[in-house]
């Protein structure tokens, strides 16, 4: 019944270019072409788009993690799927309690969505300030998302068609009923089924903003939805700047934009621009008119960029180049791969590197709260190990929303971040060819003493 009236839908309303044979699920992409592309096949609608909309971003946040926004390559491989004939799962997941990291959803025009949770487990961005006019903010790797429904869609679709979709395959309609009626008798989901739609999702103005969770079958793995595409980022992820409100955003050209913030009295900029393929160039521009300038290529270790710590701590100095001779140094992960084996047998799987994030929070968290404080992971007995290592060296990086305490959730997407990067051929497992080091290398133990900064 959802398929007939949206089919009936896409026709009256999509553009004349749009295939007779298009899933109907494609009507509300093809309206934001060509910047969003779509193709399918039996089974999936995949969207493809850079992931840039056409309206301003960021400006109104007030919590901001010194993050912009970059275009993305969603396409290809990379592109978003939507099962084209969804199917209510056996025991449904709510979004409080799981997928924490990666989208949930897809809107119209080619930006992913996220949990409205961060990776915490619970902040709510909306209301920590960190998103938009729009619901939206750039990630961790310069990636924009909306942790929202995009409501504002609805004034080039009409009500008439949803918003966005689920990565179940169900629809995301705004605030009323297609055909204006009051929303009523919805789920824990958001969702709710009527005779004309079958089951579908709403947006709404409080949480769960938009699908809370998932009415339909879908794969977690890693805390996320699986598969999906993957962010390409440029340049570590930064640092909070408290105290910034972001005030303006444009792009004066293709490929080339500028941020404006304000700390206080002083008004800052950021701007940026592409170089080359996957080369960016950054101005950082204080409020007296001084600029500092830095080139990115690609994720390297040790990399930062954006405006310095502003809680008076330093900056931590950049590894100095390599003696020649002497193997430049390696990505964590791809060192110590092979101490998280468990089964020995040269390869290291998510399920492998999950057990150990396990072991390890669980070795350091003697009161068992499910919560780990500097007195537990600095100055107790440790966990004698690689990670047990990297919890101690790295602390401040895995606590995510930096409030003194690391989470299991915050150290799983840290360590899943790391292994993600490491695996080329996106297979879920770590092959000797990845973790290959070069002749004569020599890790740093993991017990090493930890440096800390006076």
């Amino acid at each position: 019944m959802q398929v007939a009236l949206l089919a009936q839908t896409a026709k009256a309303s999509a553009p004349a270019s749009l295939d007779a044979a298009a899933p109907a699920a494609a009507a509300i992409f093809a309206r934001f072409a060509p910047a969003v592309r779509e193709r399918w096949d039996e089974n999936f609608l995949y969207i493809e788009s850079d992931g840039m909309p056409a309206h301003r971003l960021m400006v109104g946040i007030t919590a901001w993690q010194q993050q912009v926004p970059i275009p993305q390559p969603y396409v290809g491989d990379n592109a978003w799927r939507i099962p084209l004939h969804p199917v209510p799962a056996a025991q449904p997941l709510s979004a409080k309690t799981h997928f924490f990291r990666g989208a949930i959803a897809i809107a119209a025009n080619g930006v992913p969505i996220f949990n409205p949770i961060k990776n915490d487990g619970r902040t709510d961005t909306f209301l920590a300030g960190e998103l938009d006019e729009f619901g939206g903010h750039s990630g961790r790797a310069d990636d924009y998302h909306y942790h929202t429904a995009p409501l504002h869609l609805q004034k080039i679709l009409g009500a008439g068609l949803p918003v966005a979709y689920a990565l179940d395959g169900y629809a995301i309609y705004g605030l009323t009923e297609p055909d204006g009626a009051a929303v009523t008798g919805l789920d824990a989901f958001n969702g709710h089924t009527t005779p004309a739609l079958g089951y579908h999702y709403h947006g709404s103005k409080t949480y769960p903003y938009l699908n809370g969770g998932f009415y339909g079958e879908v794969v977690e793995r890693d805390g996320q939805v699986d598969p999906q595409p993957r962010a390409r980022g440029v340049r570590e992820a930064t640092e909070p700047l408290r105290g910034a409100v972001i005030t303006g955003f444009s792009s004066p050209r293709p490929d080339a934009y500028s941020l404006e913030y304000r700390v206080g009295t002083e008004t800052r900029r950021v701007n940026y621009a592409r170089v080359a393929d996957g080369v960016w160039k950054f101005e950082f521009v204080d409020g007296g008119g001084s600029a500092r300038t830095e080139t990115y290529a690609g994720r390297a270790a040790g990399g930062g960029g954006g405006e310095p710590p502003r809680d008076g701590k330093k900056k931590r100095d950049a590894a100095p180049p390599p003696k020649e001779g002497v193997p430049a140094r390696q990505p964590w992960m791809k060192v110590h791969a092979l101490e998280m084996d468990a089964n020995h047998d040269g390869t290291l799987t998510r399920d492998e590197l999950a057990a150990e994030v396990e072991r390890v929070f669980s070795g350091y968290d003697r009161n068992h709260d499910g919560k780990l404080t500097r007195d537990e992971y600095a100055d107790g007995p440790g966990v004698r190990s690689a990670m047990g290592g990297f919890v101690k060296q790295h602390a401040e990086e895995i606590d995510g929303d930096h409030d003194g305490v690391i989470t299991k959730a915050e150290l799983m997407a840290n360590a899943t971040r790391m292994f993600d990067r490491t695996d080329a051929n996106h297979d879920g497992k770590l092959s000797p060819e990845e973790t290959a080091l070069p002749p004569g290398y020599k890790a740093t133990p993991p017990e090493a003493p930890v440096r800390r900064e006076k």
